[in-house]
């Protein structure tokens, strides 16, 4: 397969069969192929060189890879392999068809709201998984959730590669790298994020899910940011106020004021449905 991409970026797999290039942002090319089983698979491929790296990252990644491709969990887009090849390092991951939550809520941007809830629990669920074996998403958002084709949803794109990004100057220490629709306010002011940063961002996506649009919104990066840390809650209509404590205690500013785990927030959020 000849792409301009894979042209600059290129990567040797033995037995793989390029058939798509699916995506390219400024750090990867993320391309369907076929593997050598025949079976379809997607192919992350980095664009900084892996000899820029200190070997223990490179472990690391690979551990982490290998520890998500443990999990079970059907809400996760699971690794299948990592590795180098070419001078660059990859990730192998199994191919899921269907498209973006973000798109499907462009096209309908209030499911019906026990659908939504739904989705909000199996999102829930599947980032729980993800802290169970020590790990962050770190870039949670409705573009990195696929629908599958029965409405079940897959979380991807984990947060693995950040420090790689780092350490390969692709970004710096102190650059925010998340959606900014979606980041804590402890992440823009630079605090190192834990498991509530990314109850946050699962807190703009239940309100996303509820309303139809983001807790807050401007076309300017700055009063967007001074949002986050500085605006209101904003309410729920009136029929769904039953919902806002669970939306309070994922958006609250101060990470110590938030729901503290997955469980904490599945329990609340099955308490409220049981009244």
């Amino acid at each position: 397969m000849n792409h301009p991409a894979l042209t600059r970026y290129p990567i040797a797999l033995a037995g793989y069969q390029w058939l798509q290039v699916l995506h390219e942002s400024e750090n990867a090319i993320i391309v369907l192929a076929n593997a050598p089983s025949g079976q379809p698979v997607v192919i992350k491929r980095f664009k900084f060189n892996a000899s820029k790296l200190a070997k223990h990252l490179i472990d690391e990644f690979l551990m982490e890879s290998w520890a998500l491709g443990l999990l079970t969990h059907r809400g996760l887009v699971h690794p299948i392999d990592a590795g180098i090849a070419s001078g660059a390092l990859y990730m192998i991951m199994e191919y899921v068809p269907g498209d973006t939550l973000r798109r499907y809520l462009a096209l309908m941007p209030l499911p019906p709201l026990a659908q939504a809830l739904q989705w909000f629990k199996d999102i829930t669920l599947a980032l729980g998984e993800i802290h169970g074996i020590g790990l962050l998403h770190q870039d949670l958002k409705t573009a990195n959730i696929l629908v599958r084709s029965d409405d079940s949803l897959a979380l991807l794109d984990f947060g693995l590669e950040t420090r790689l990004l780092v350490a390969a100057g692709f970004i710096s220490e102190d650059e925010i790298y998340c959606t900014p629709y979606y980041v804590s306010p402890e992440r823009i002011i630079g605090d190192p994020p834990d498991e509530r940063a990314d109850l946050y961002a699962l807190g703009v996506i239940l309100y996303e899910l509820l309303v139809g649009h983001k807790p807050y919104e401007s076309t300017s990066l700055e009063e967007l940011l001074k949002k986050h840390a500085l605006a209101p809650i904003p309410r729920l209509p009136v029929a769904l106020s039953a919902y806002q404590p669970l939306l309070n205690g994922l958006l609250a500013k101060f990470p110590e004021n938030r729901l503290q785990s997955t469980d904490v927030v599945v329990r609340l959020l099955q308490e409220i449905q049981q009244r």
